[in-house]
């Protein structure tokens, strides 16, 4: 199998199951990415978020905020979180 080629994929955000298809490369990646979300999600339980969707939102908010500081640092000339970044956008263009 050539690693570009699309693999069906299913993961579980919020308790529900998402049918996804990934370039093979992807696919720990994207599965890494929906731990890391249901996570953070349970995290915000602890501040009483309200329902599912909030907390989606606020880990959502809270990884894309991340993102945006090591593009930021990235631009300044920091090449040593280059692979980090790489792997925060990796994760967020399979959503």
């Amino acid at each position: 199998m050539r690693p570009e080629e699309k693999i069906p994929v299913r993961v579980a955000i919020a308790g529900k199951v998402l049918p996804l298809k990934v370039a093979a490369q992807d696919e720990e990646f994207v599965k890494m990415a929906a731990r890391m979300l249901n996570k953070r999600m349970d995290d915000f339980k602890n501040f009483h978020a309200g329902d599912e969707t909030d907390r989606l939102a606020w880990a959502a908010l809270d990884y894309t905020g991340e993102l945006l500081r090591l593009r930021a640092e990235k631009q300044a000339g920091n090449p040593e979180l280059e692979q980090e970044l790489q792997q925060l956008e990796t994760l967020l263009q399979g959503y």
